[in-house]
């Protein structure tokens, strides 16, 4: 008998638990930064409350200033909130059906963006397909994983690329993730976690890597019968 780890619930988990770790890591700094802007913009209320002898009108180079600051903490707040709004859509576990692939894929670049460096070349052809059997967020989550392995390969070789398609093969949608890097050891673990989660939906998945040659992953999903 499988052990929990092993059933598709329990791989599912683990794949999620490593992306919210990650996107939890990319947060944690901008959270502590929004934090200490807001406890200035406290701490200058306070000051002129505690001068005051009475109603003062705030300064209004003080209260530009201000303004500036919370409309910037505002923003910071907009993009951390987006960040747990998407992987909270990701989380989703809802019944596997019929769904938009390019929509999935897109969320999971997004879950993986921390891992996109600045300096890496990053080819994106998220091409129109029929929908496909699953779970979108489900798939997301992969996606995120497959693209931070194969990130990771490609920053170890200066110069590589990284590239994610969706198209139709014959009966099947495709995502292909693939990078001509260092290659990654755990190519092969990520894929075999990836195939527990998609064989289910009638999927399949390739993985492979070489050593000064990259990584690619194809996974191979049901469209909807035309």
């Amino acid at each position: 008998m499988a052990a929990d780890g092993d059933e598709p619930g329990g791989v599912r988990t683990n794949v999620a638990g490593e992306v919210a770790i990650g996107v939890a890591r990319e947060i944690a700094e901008p959270v502590r930064s929004l934090r200490d802007r807001l406890g200035l913009v406290v701490d200058h209320l306070e000051r002129h409350v505690a001068t005051s002898t009475g109603p003062t009108p705030y300064p209004w180079r003080s209260l530009q200033a201000l303004r500036q600051d919370l409309a910037g903490a505002y923003l910071e707040a907009t993009t951390l909130a987006r960040r747990l709004d998407e992987l909270d859509r990701a989380l989703d576990d809802e019944p596997a059906g019929w769904f938009d692939l390019a929509a999935a894929v897109e969320l999971g670049l997004r879950l993986a963006g921390h891992h996109l460096a600045p300096t890496l070349e990053i080819l994106i052809d998220l091409g129109n397909t029929p929908p496909v059997r699953g779970t979108p967020g489900t798939l997301s989550l992969i996606v995120a994983q497959l693209v931070a392995v194969s990130a990771g390969s490609a920053r170890d070789l200066p110069g590589s690329a990284l590239s994610v398609r969706t198209f139709v093969d014959g009966g099947n949608a495709v995502v292909l993730i693939a990078d001509n890097g260092s290659g990654s050891p755990r190519v092969e673990q990520v894929g075999e976690l990836a195939l527990q989660i998609l064989a289910p939906w009638g999927a399949s998945v390739d993985a492979a890597s070489a050593q000064g040659q990259g990584c690619t992953f194809e996974l191979r999903l049901l469209t909807v019968p035309a």
